[in-house]
């Protein structure tokens, strides 16, 4: 069955460290795409996602900016984030591993995401058909050629490592 990603109640967050002592969270608010699940052969399921890049958000209009300069995102010049899964494994009750390939910053790369069907409802209000989502993965921002580095007093003021949690409610198609 193939479900469409309800972007006003999808939330794709990351995490990355500050100055080695602190956690920045921020998150993406325009995000969509398609979610194909399969109850029966759940490792044919599949995903096909996009984030537009200037949507980044983390409370702080500076950084924000900063964030969508060509440091980092470069959002002119690459303005969307997508993800498309190649396919699933380690697939166990509702959990699975979610391979694919992520596009960022001009960059394309293999990675897994740990996966979990949350579970489907029918929504009070419409009447339709809603499925959830959560995934999470870890990536390197080197990796997508987003290696702005800033030391002060030898210490790196953006981490490397880049947590992303993706919680996504979908509608039935």
């Amino acid at each position: 069955m193939a479900w469409e990603i309800d972007p006003s109640h999808t939330l794709v967050e990351f995490a990355v460290v500050h100055l080695m002592i602190n956690t920045v969270k921020g998150r993406f608010t325009d995000i969509s795409g398609t979610i194909h699940l399969d109850a029966q052969q759940p490792e044919t399921s599949w995903v096909k996602a996009q984030v537009k890049a200037a949507s980044i958000q983390t409370g702080v209009a500076q950084r924000d900016a900063h964030l969508r300069s060509a440091d980092f995102f470069d959002v002119s010049k690459f303005p969307l984030i997508a993800f498309e899964s190649t396919r699933i494994t380690n697939v166990e009750k509702n959990h699975c591993t979610l391979h694919g390939n992520l596009s960022l910053h001009g960059v394309t790369r293999p990675i897994e995401f740990q996966a979990e069907y949350t579970g489907h409802n029918r929504d009070p209000f419409s009447g339709g058909w809603r499925a959830g989502l959560y995934a999470t993965t870890v990536i390197d921002r080197r990796d997508f050629a987003m290696s702005f580095e800033q030391t002060h007093m030898g210490i790196a003021t953006v981490g490397y490592k880049v947590r992303i949690e993706i919680n996504a409610e979908a509608i039935l198609l």
